[in-house]
């Protein structure tokens, strides 16, 4: 048996190193706290409701960044979001999308929300404009050339964003962007995946850019098919420190029936835009505006387009604009050359059909 003195020695320096341990130990989970909380400071994801709405109204949209729009020929990063079931202009917009690569970058597709009188409306609108697109494409001659993904369903809560694959990708797509080369979200349906991106993660600020076809009754109310099917969600966008371009124009692109007859000569997608008319009588008509088309046209050639630096308004629950010097400014596209858009469409279903 050794001497007494030292086990006891023994003993008490295995309970020290044993107490270091332990300290060692739990300030290491308490660091592990603090950064992780640090973190969801930061950002939205893994906060509670009203942390998220005190994070997110801390945010001032005084210092939102105006958008500038490349020049033409310059490419750019691009996530199409759209309810491509919902409307005709939709599918026409896509096609000309598509067709334009010397000026998009495409990343994917995200198929949007809507609520109106067709059969697959409602909870069933997504997967309805996700198999629009994926329709689209394959005429085109680019079934799965690029990433399609279902977007979210209304949002709730004026603070909760509303999940979905699409929300996710816009992020994951956003977080791989930076200020110099950011990633333009274009929305031709409701804003709330835009929304909900930002929302559930708002460091994307600085590395999107988003575009978002509203066509309001300027400068009194923010009116329009795309507000009222989330009026939380635009309510974000327009409230929001985002860089933003409201395309706010686009009615008068009419199109006869005489002058689409002649895209069924170029090729399965060119036949596909035209008989796409007959689903609905609508449609057919000489006063019938392709509104969402003048959109990518915008893009493609911004020579076609009129822009102004505005002040960006509040939206009011009434939808009113409320102009008070509280939300930064924004790019305002209010005019779009109705012959230039056409023209540019049919150029390029006709290079498509000669490949």
């Amino acid at each position: 048996m050794g001497h007494p003195g030292l086990l006891c020695k023994g003993i008490n320096t295995r309970m020290e190193n044993m107490c270091r341990c332990k300290i060692i130990f739990v300030s290491f989970l308490m660091i592990s706290w603090t950064s992780h909380t640090t973190l969801f400071s930061q950002n939205g994801q893994g906060t509670d409701y009203t942390q998220r709405r005190e994070m997110i109204s801390r945010r001032d949209s005084r210092i939102r960044e105006v958008p500038k729009i490349p020049p033409k020929g310059e490419r750019i990063r691009v996530i199409f979001d759209t309810d491509a079931k919902n409307e005709i202009d939709d599918i026409w917009a896509i096609a000309l999308a598509i067709l334009s690569p010397e000026r998009f970058k495409i990343e994917g597709f995200v198929a949007a929300n809507f609520d109106n009188s067709r059969p697959e409306t409602g909870p069933d609108s997504l997967e309805a404009s996700f198999k629009e697109i994926k329709t689209i494409l394959s005429k085109a001659g680019l079934a799965n050339r690029w990433p399609v993904l279902r977007g979210s369903h209304p949002m709730r809560y004026k603070y909760e964003p509303s999940e979905s694959e699409g929300v996710d990708f816009i992020i994951n797509k956003a977080m791989e962007s930076t200020p110099d080369d950011p990633l333009w979200i274009v929305g031709l349906g409701t804003a709330t995946d835009i929304a909900s991106a930002y929302l559930k993660e708002p460091r994307i600020t600085d590395r999107v850019i988003v575009f978002w076809h509203f066509r309001t009754r300027w400068p009194e109310k923010c009116w329009n098919f795309n507000v009222i099917g989330d009026v939380r969600a635009a309510r974000v966008v327009f409230h929001s420190d985002l860089s933003f371009v409201l395309f706010d124009t686009g009615t008068h692109l009419y199109c006869p029936m005489s002058e689409s007859e002649q895209f069924v000569s170029c090729g399965a997608l060119g036949k596909y835009l035209h008989e796409y008319r007959y689903n609905a009588s609508h449609y057919q008509k000489s006063t019938k505006g392709f509104y969402d088309l003048g959109d990518i046209a915008a893009l493609v050639d911004p020579g076609l387009a009129s822009w102004e630096v505005t002040e960006c308004p509040e939206v009011d629950w009434d939808l009113t604009y409320k102009f008070k010097r509280t939300k930064g400014s924004i790019l305002r596209c209010y005019d779009i050359d109705r012959d230039g858009t056409y023209a540019l469409l049919g150029q390029k279903l006709r290079t498509l059909a000669s490949k």
